[in-house]
């Protein structure tokens, strides 16, 4: 079969038609949208004109909402839920609806499967998902911690797996997707038991333009002192926060060629982002007790090292020990602990069209197994 992936995204289109027996791509690229999804999928459709048609479209969906928590197969009904869910991602999700109504049009014949970036992290436990606000308001509104990156976490779990010959519901994980956007998770016996990422993508870790967590309370101050409005703290706390608030560039790349020029702007950017996925290492150590491997994946925790030896030096809990030297640069996957390290340390690339892929072909073929 060849299965077309499509990831619409709020200034971004990824698209790749792949063999789903090789897993290889005959077909995709990365589309800048400037906010236009419609231009990207013009341009996709014309790419792959002179492909035969798919066989199959699946389609990364940032927010399920409640309902939806697994793949499936999209009609009208499907597609009004994840409407409805787009009041937790405005972002996201009407750019991912966006795409399925483009590719419904195209390709009308052939199925249609919505992935959702939420749907690995509905194990969460109650205690883990709940908020401290009141219950009315709670109930009114849903809220409640979702996480996201999910597709990501996933596949990093199995391949974790993989790459340590033991079956995924016996490891208990720290997974880090590290990119623009980056969220870290908890991961006990295959199943996602706590993540850095809440109602809103917005929480938890540093990230390239959003803040991670910071005390409500500053919100609201910001909101009385500079005159802001809800749509405004939402701008800044998505697009005008992270290492760019901190120091003016949102790409690590820069920021590291920055620090090593001795730019201390720069270097404080990059200690706030560090002791945040430290701090979340900790504490996800101390909430499963025993963890099996340290999983570092994304643009930023695939490419960087030295990122990696700094979130981990002289981290002394499990007995934690890097192999020395740390290498420039990496061949993955990678385990960088030594023998004698309580835990590993790995690195893996992430990859998450072939995690849609995984996820569509039991909707295809029953037979072919479980998620």
């Amino acid at each position: 079969m060849n299965l077309l992936v499509v990831n619409a995204g709020s200034s971004t289109l990824r698209y790749s038609l792949l063999d789903s027996e090789s897993q290889r791509a005959v077909a995709g690229e990365t589309i800048d949208t400037q906010g236009d999804v419609g231009v990207g999928l013009r341009r996709m459709r014309e790419r792959l004109v002179d492909f035969p048609v798919p066989d199959a479209v699946g389609h990364r969906v940032v927010h399920g909402g409640t309902n939806l928590t697994a793949p499936v197969l999209i009609d009208k009904d499907v597609v009004a839920a994840i409407a409805a869910a787009s009041g937790y991602a405005p972002l996201h999700n009407p750019a991912a609806l966006e795409g399925i109504e483009a590719c419904w049009g195209a390709w009308p014949d052939v199925p249609h499967i919505a992935v959702f970036d939420t749907g690995f992290h509905a194990s969460l436990p109650e205690r883990a998902h709940s908020v401290a606000l009141p219950a009315g308001l709670v109930e009114r509104h849903g809220l409640r911690r979702f996480g996201f990156h999910g597709i990501s976490h996933e596949q990093l779990m199995l391949d974790a797996a993989a790459y340590l010959g033991r079956p995924s519901n016996e490891l208990n994980l720290i997974t880090l997707h590290l990119g623009n956007g980056a969220s870290a998770t908890a991961i006990e016996r295959g199943r996602s038991i706590d993540t850095s990422m809440g109602m809103t993508p917005a929480a938890g870790l540093v990230m390239g333009t959003r803040c991670g967590d910071v005390d409500p309370g500053m919100l609201t101050h910001i909101m009385r002192h500079e005159g802001l409005n809800a749509e405004e703290i939402d701008a800044l706390i998505n697009t005008q926060s992270g290492l760019l608030g901190l120091c003016g560039d949102s790409d690590m790349r820069a920021v590291r060629r920055r620090a090593l020029d001795g730019d201390l702007t720069a270097q404080h950017a990059i200690d706030i982002y560090v002791y945040r996925i430290r701090k979340y290492i900790g504490a996800y150590l101390a909430v499963l007790g025993r963890v099996d491997a340290l999983v570092f994946s994304g643009g930023v925790g695939e490419h960087n090292p030295w990122l990696i030896a700094q979130v981990l030096q002289d981290f002394a809990i499990s007995g934690l020990a890097l192999s020395v030297p740390v290498p420039d640069a990496l061949v993955l996957p990678a385990d960088l602990a030594t023998a004698s390290s309580g835990l590993a340390v790995l690195v893996l690339a992430a990859d998450e069209t072939r995690a849609i892929v995984r996820q569509m072909l039991p909707l295809l073929d029953p037979g072919s197994g479980p998620r």
